[in-house]
């Protein structure tokens, strides 16, 4: 299968602009994920890459051919060889389950009998077999996902693309469809492009994932590497819940970094990039699951502070602390004891499990 290039694209609408000069590779074979708000140009990079929209400059490659570049000409939606699943299914309620999953199929005029075959064996991949008669009234809202899915795969496109497919299901439904999305595509190996703003759902679909903020690109990793090693705060943000420490970078050796937080007494040691140096200034990111919670008293050494609000979750507590020195942490804490509001407790951070944003520089004034 190809990978999909996309080069210095643009798309501007009005004043606005959705997508702003992003150049990124959609690897051969791989799920990626593109991830973001609304309003981040996650969605025009998509409809851009599936032709429904035109680039304002910029190209787009599948493999070695050019799909559109505003100099060069552009291939049309349909002459692009891609699957397409929509956010609201888009099954035609005329027709039945498998005329609606032979549609594409019918359009590239291939052959009743291959056409039946093909839809039969896109239904056995999604588990609907037995629903080919039906129409799409008659199923529930996974099973006309189901089925939206089987016809982008009948006709074995080279590129398939997904619109934030599982937004319109409820959560249990939701982790089942990303199971089954996730065996379809390692089965089949099909270049695949996937637009959600859900991150549990990126992470567990994923490849890669490329997170987008006002039209251009974030950051670009595997969703370890972004959850664990985000480059900007608003990935930070995004990516699962997080603790922000204005700091600046104080020490640095083989091993870990050292940052002073403003209202604490002494430099926390953390992880940080290879390339930042002292002096730096930026933010310290602390995961919720990275903060150890204890009684006020114990002989450890940690931060003070008191239980604000404490939410029993089953397996774990997720706990509210405001610290002594002004600021409120989340933390993520095992069920092995309860925790009530006011409690005084002693606060520790895994310096393995927090990382330190640099800020970005501000480009210098030529004036």
């Amino acid at each position: 299968m190809p990978s999909v290039r996309v080069d210095g694209l643009r798309k501007r609408f009005g004043e606005v602009v959705a997508v702003d000069d992003i150049s990124i590779e959609f690897r051969d074979g791989e799920m990626t994920s593109v991830l973001g708000p609304s309003g981040c140009g996650k969605t025009t990079t998509l409809n851009l890459i599936a032709g429904f929209i035109d680039p304002d400059r910029g190209s787009i490659h599948f493999g070695e051919r050019l799909i559109a570049d505003p100099a060069r000409g552009i291939v049309p939606s349909n002459k692009r060889d891609i699957g397409m699943v929509f956010q609201s299914y888009a099954l035609w309620p005329h027709l039945r389950v498998a005329d609606n999953v032979g549609y594409g199929l019918k359009m590239r005029k291939v052959p009743r009998f291959e056409r039946a075959a093909a839809v039969r064996r896109a239904l056995q991949r999604v588990r609907l077999e037995d629903c080919a008669e039906r129409f799409p009234h008659e199923l529930s809202g996974g099973q006309q996902q189901r089925v939206a899915l089987a016809r982008a795969i009948a006709y074995a496109p080279q590129i398939l693309l997904f619109d934030e497919p599982l937004s319109n299901l409820d959560a249990k439904l939701r982790e089942e469809m990303r199971i089954e999305i996730k065996e379809i595509h390692r089965e089949i190996g099909i270049t695949s492009v996937y637009v959600t703003h859900d991150q549990a759902e990126a992470m567990s679909l994923s490849d890669r994932i490329v997170v987008m903020g006002e039209g251009r690109i974030l950051q670009v990793g595997s969703p370890r590497e972004l959850y664990e090693e985000p480059a900007d705060v608003r990935v930070a943000r995004f990516l699962g819940r997080t603790n922000l420490f204005e700091a600046c970078l104080v020490g640095k050796d083989a091993a870990l970094a050292r940052v002073r937080v403003e209202g604490l007494d002494a430099p926390l040691p953390c992880r940080a990039p290879a390339d930042v140096t002292q002096g730096t200034c930026g933010s310290l990111s602390v995961r919720p699951e990275a903060v150890l919670v204890r009684p006020a008293g114990g002989a450890e050494p940690g931060l003070r502070g008191r239980v604000c609000a404490a939410i029993y979750l089953g397996s774990v507590w997720q706990l509210y602390v405001a610290l002594d020195g002004g600021k409120t942490i989340e933390v993520q804490q095992t069920a092995q004891r309860v925790w009530s509001l006011g409690d005084a407790v002693s606060v520790a951070f895994d310096p393995q499990r927090c990382f330190f944003i640099a800020r970005p520089q501000q480009p210098r004034s030529l004036s």
